[in-house]
């Protein structure tokens, strides 16, 4: 039963599928090993060795042609007496100096060197690409001469360094005077750059080929130092140079049973991999998958506030995105649920108290008035007027209230922008000059928002007066301004107060909640109540210590007014 059940995982069927894929053309490869080598060795003939050869022969030729036409064509730029001595570097101008740097963008090329009469080195750039344990290394190689330009080196192996190949050139006329003995250049080549041009004649491992140098040693295809066994050839490319051909005595003996076996041990390999490849897919597919239903099984009891794990996996992947994506969209419409029930919810309860407290509280404010009125005592005056001060407190607690749970249906006409911050600033002026606040206003006199023009003052002066409160002591700057992006018509109140804490932002718009001990906490909670029945939204941004900005979107009307009205 268990094997049955196991049967129907996909990774077991694609175990099986990949078996018989596998299987099949290795079989099909045993069968024909025989006749496949026959035509190998068949293949590599004479003929087209010889025209490998030439080939690589050529290009080892042109490889050093292009070297020293660069090489001539800088003997000819540095003519001056003072780049021929150790501190010639400094005495470059602003173009030499480029020319030099334009030389190390070649890949074949470390950098240049420069040399006295008597082949001693000044210096070279950049400053270690030669050193002088590395020129003496290098001359410890017998030169050789390839079309009026030096070859010198490479030199004993090291690990220490790269190995390098100086391409030396001496100037026609000394800089210094016409008679004296004439300086010398040189490039110094990246010499696995040279011993990879036969990288080509290997012919899929049946040759070995080796860089042969003046000195007698050999260099493989990536330059590290080789001995040729076996049986070779020797090939010159140019005076000095040579290129050896090793054949490889395993791929030209005649096949054996060894091969055979080669083959059985190649299928049983593959098998256990895929063994393996198949524990493995199943075990991390398990794995996936269990997070997954573990996510989805914590959003059915009703966690949405724990993100779902995102995996790697393209296909599990996409899956946990779009179970993410339910979760969030789940969180939002409970929440906005919730929030509708607790807006009815507060919209009885403000009703029941807007006709169980502000009844009495007009009586008691007038009856408070009448004797403050008649008080003849000025101390006894003073408490009544804190009587109706906080009588008024109370009414402004319970106005906020009722504007939160049952605001007014917005009667949308065309509001100018500019003219509605004027009398925003007209309104808090005082206030803000006491306070040593400079307010800012930065809009243009053609935008134009569709909305309820009270609505509108009440979101944007709760806003300019939470800018207000949250300012020092010392003063500081609001500033409002007004754009248009993306058919939007943005309005932003923007201070240089102490900000909001990371950790209070996303409760701020809540009912209740405050930070001050004055506070309703209802300011932006009605700010955010009307932005949102006026089809417009209300965006918070802060950081703590450098400022607040509020924006609010609003919808760009389809015609405004002319610049006349």
């Amino acid at each position: 039963m268990a094997i049955k059940q196991r049967s129907r995982y996909l990774s077991s069927q694609y175990l099986w599928l990949s078996l018989l894929v596998a299987l099949v053309p290795l079989l099909s490869f045993a069968t024909l090993y025989d006749s496949y080598f026959a035509q190998l060795v068949t293949r590599i003939t004479d003929g087209q060795l010889k025209v490998q050869l030439a080939a690589t022969r050529n290009e080892f030729r042109t490889h050093l042609q292009e070297r020293r036409y660069e090489l001539e064509a800088l003997v000819d730029q540095f003519d001056s007496a003072a780049v021929f001595t150790p501190t010639g570097y400094h005495s470059l101008s602003p173009e030499l100096k480029s020319l030099l740097r334009l030389q190390l963008d070649n890949k074949a090329i470390y950098g240049v060197a420069f040399f006295d009469a008597d082949e001693h080195l000044l210096w070279s750039f950049p400053a270690q690409a030669l050193t002088q344990a590395g020129y003496r290394n290098m001359r410890s190689s017998p030169p050789s001469t390839f079309e009026n330009v030096d070859l010198i080196g490479p030199g004993e192996h090291t690990w220490n360094a790269p190995s390098a190949l100086l391409m030396r050139k001496t100037m026609a006329i000394s800089p210094l005077s016409p008679s004296a003995p004439a300086p010398s250049m040189a490039l110094i080549l990246r010499f696995n750059t040279l011993a990879s041009i036969a990288r080509s004649l290997q012919l899929g491992g049946v040759y070995k080929t080796l860089l042969g140098t003046p000195d007698g040693r050999h260099y493989d295809t990536v330059g590290q130092p080789a001995l040729p066994t076996g049986r070779f050839s020797r090939h010159e490319l140019v005076p000095g140079w040579t290129l050896q051909l090793v054949q490889n005595a395993e791929l030209v003996e005649p096949p054996s049973a060894r091969m055979r076996y080669w083959l059985i041990g190649l299928v049983a390999g593959t098998v256990l991999s895929l063994m393996l490849l198949h524990w493995y897919l199943s075990r991390r597919l398990k794995r996936q998958v269990d997070v997954l239903v573990q996510s989805v099984e914590q959003v059915a009891n009703g966690d949405l506030e724990t993100p779902v794990e995102q995996l790697n996996s393209i296909e599990i992947g996409r899956l946990t995105q779009a179970v993410e994506r339910m979760r969030g969209q789940l969180k939002q419409v409970i929440s906005a649920t919730v929030d509708m029930e607790r807006q009815a919810s507060l919209g009885q309860l403000a009703a029941g108290l807007a006709h169980d407290i502000r009844n009495p509280l007009t009586t008691i404010r007038t009856t408070i008035q009448t004797l403050a009125r008649r008080e003849p005592n000025p101390m006894h005056k003073d408490m009544l007027e804190m009587v109706e001060e906080e009588i008024e407190r109370v009414k402004e607690v319970m106005t906020n209230l009722l504007d939160f749970a049952r605001p007014r249906p917005p009667q949308a006409e065309l509001i100018q922008v500019s003219e509605l911050y004027e009398g925003l600033v007209a309104l808090v002026d005082a206030s803000a000059r006491r306070q040593q606040v400079r307010l800012e206003t930065t809009c243009g006199h053609d935008l134009f928002i569709l909305a309820d023009k009270g609505h509108m003052r009440q979101i944007l002066m709760n806003l300019i007066l939470n800018a207000l409160q949250s300012m020092p002591t010392g003063g500081g700057r609001i500033r409002l301004s007004a754009t248009q992006h993306n058919h939007q018509v943005l309005l932003a109140v923007t201070d240089n107060g102490p900000g909001i804490p990371a950790t209070l932002l996303p409760r701020i718009t809540e009912p209740f909640f405050t930070t001050r001990e004055t506070g309703t906490g209802l300011g932006l909670a009605i700010c955010q109540v009307l932005a949102a029945s006026n089809h417009a939204t209300l965006h918070i941004d802060s950081q703590t210590g450098q400022g607040t900005r509020v924006e609010l979107h609003c919808p760009e009307p389809e015609q405004r007014k002319p610049h006349n009205e």
